[in-house]
């Protein structure tokens, strides 16, 4: 049986991302504060596929974790959207669904 794991970062006063949040401002520009453990570590670099990061310890362990175990990615159309203009080419390595309530201009 599969499971749902809910990942994501929240600053302790309960926000996603900033204010006025964008393609050209992803997160609305929160995400270096919330995001900074993270990006301190080699193995989140490794896995979108760029250099960086200072450390290799527990935390580098549990983004690993947290990639190996991961069927798909279900994410929201601003995510995609404010991810898509800064993400590698096929930067998941698993399917990704997009929920949205607003329908495509074709259907």
């Amino acid at each position: 049986m599969s499971k749902i794991i809910f990942d994501s970062g929240i600053s302790f006063d309960g926000y996603f991302a900033g204010d006025n949040r964008s393609p050209q401002n992803p997160m609305g520009g929160a995400s270096g504060r919330l995001h900074q453990w993270m990006f301190k570590q080699k193995a989140f670099w490794k896995h979108i596929k760029m250099e960086g990061g200072q450390e290799d310890g527990t935390d580098g362990t549990l983004i690993d974790d947290v990639f190996a175990r991961t069927g798909s990615y279900i994410m929201g159309k601003r995510m995609f959207e404010e991810g898509e203009v800064a993400w590698v080419d096929d930067l998941y390595e698993a399917d990704v669904y997009v929920l949205t309530h607003e329908k495509l201009a074709n259907s």
